[in-house]
């Protein structure tokens, strides 16, 4: 009990100081302008680290893999299978938003970037967001995606290049742990910070900017609890017909509860490794799927990144007129959930690159980090059972449909003893 309350502490106190900025804000109203320069001020200095959080962090994870080889096929597998559930979360959270709507009752003004993105073609978007032309440009928060793209690439050509890429690898695994940490130490200050900028915010726009946060609660968790029993069970029905329904349901319940409750992907983790055992799932596949799931399978993040996308989109009037926006959106919300989400401190990494994407003023930053903290925990439950599942799919595709007759990891165990 403990430490599932320690779990929840952090977000409570953010909340609790957000809340208290926001009552300061309707008490003082346009004098509370006196601490926006606080709010800035932390604003800008997580701005500062992001792009080298985002560059160490992934490219240290890639050039650190020295035996890509063996697990190619599986790991190629698995990704097509998490940018898949995410997508299908992506639309499923499109055609939610688009019955139960977003909060318009304020607008907040955008300036000129969002509408000269709302302007470019759906081919045209594409390539600005995951491309520059000029090397200083990749370098910046307003390029996340084609930051993450030269990122994987350069981690990838250290990796190629084996024992003389060593000391670059580790190089970058040191510069990854030092931001990280400053991360780690800004984050803090964050209660003070966002106490500022929301006393700021609810100043200028009253308590109407509430409104978004209590609508997108009550749409967020009903939305993250069907999609919880509907498409889990689905990706288990599409791997074992009815037995993978109800055998993941069977051994899913630990391990949702322990993610529920410690927000933490990783605490559940031996938990998730633990029912796929039981689920009959081969070790060799859950020792993969399991543990970069964790990292980089967020079927939750992709529902809340979609949520936000929409609702940033009524706040700063940049609409989604056309086909094309929407794609765009997907496209952001899965990469973001598949790439981002495998940096230290991903929420504020994956706000940054919707609202790169999008053109958004920096003042949506504070908004999003809100709205993710309350919907942290139906997240972490999604992300977390979704890995067991994207098990079971990887199971299906490489052993065929009758895997879970096969008692494949009693087979192992004796090809490995040589009985």
């Amino acid at each position: 009990m403990t430490s599932k309350t320690s779990s929840y502490r952090e977000p409570l106190i953010l909340i609790a100081f957000v809340a208290l900025g926001a009552v300061l804000g309707i008490v003082l109203g346009e004098k509370a302008a006196f601490l926006y320069p606080i709010g800035q001020i932390w604003l800008n200095m997580l701005f500062v680290l992001l792009v080298p959080l985002i560059f160490f962090s992934i490219s240290s994870s890639i050039a650190g893999i020295t035996d890509t080889r063996r697990v190619g096929k599986m790991l190629a597998l698995t990704i097509g299978i998490f940018v898949l559930t995410a997508a299908a979360a992506g639309i499923y959270m499109f055609l939610v938003t688009g019955i139960f709507g977003v909060d318009t009752s304020i607008q907040i003004e955008a300036g000129e970037a969002a509408g000269e993105r709302a302007a470019a073609g759906i081919g045209e978007q594409i390539v600005n967001a995951f491309t520059v032309s000029d090397f200083p440009l990749v370098i910046s928060r307003g390029h996340i995606l084609a930051l993450i793209v030269f990122t994987v690439f350069f981690g990838i050509t250290v990796s190629v290049l084996g024992e003389k890429g060593r000391p670059v690898a580790e190089w970058l695994s040191n510069l990854s742990l030092v931001f990280y940490k400053m991360v780690a130490l800004l984050m803090k200050l964050a209660p003070l910070g966002l106490l500022a900028y929301f006393a700021n915010l609810t100043g200028t726009y009253g308590a109407d900017l509430l409104k978004s946060y209590v609508r997108g609660l009550l749409i967020y968790y009903p939305a993250a609890i069907i999609y919880f029993f509907v498409f889990l069970a689905l990706y288990a029905f599409l791997t074992a017909g009815p037995w993978g329904v109800k055998n993941y349901f069977k051994n899913i319940l630990t391990p949702a509860l322990t993610a529920l409750g410690t927000r933490s992907s990783a605490a559940a983790l031996p938990l998730q490794l633990d029912a796929c055992d039981k689920l009959g799932v081969p070790r060799e596949v859950s020792s993969v799927v399991v543990p970069v799931g964790a990292t980089c399978h967020m079927d939750g993040a992709c529902i809340a990144t979609i949520y936000e996308i929409v609702l940033c989109c009524a706040l700063f009037s940049r609409p989604l007129n056309s086909i094309g926006d929407f794609a765009f959106a997907l496209v952001i919300a899965v990469a973001g959930s598949v790439a981002v989400s495998s940096v230290p401190g991903g929420g504020a990494a994956m706000e940054t690159m919707v609202i790169s994407a999008f053109g958004f003023p920096a003042a949506a930053l504070p908004v999003l980090l809100m709205m993710t903290q309350l919907f942290d925990a139906g997240c972490t439950l999604i992300n977390s059972c979704g890995d067991t599942a994207a098990s079971m799919l990887v199971t299906r595709a490489l052993y065929g449909r009758d895997w879970y007759k096969q008692n494949l990891n009693e087979k192992t165990e004796k090809a490995v003893s040589g009985n």
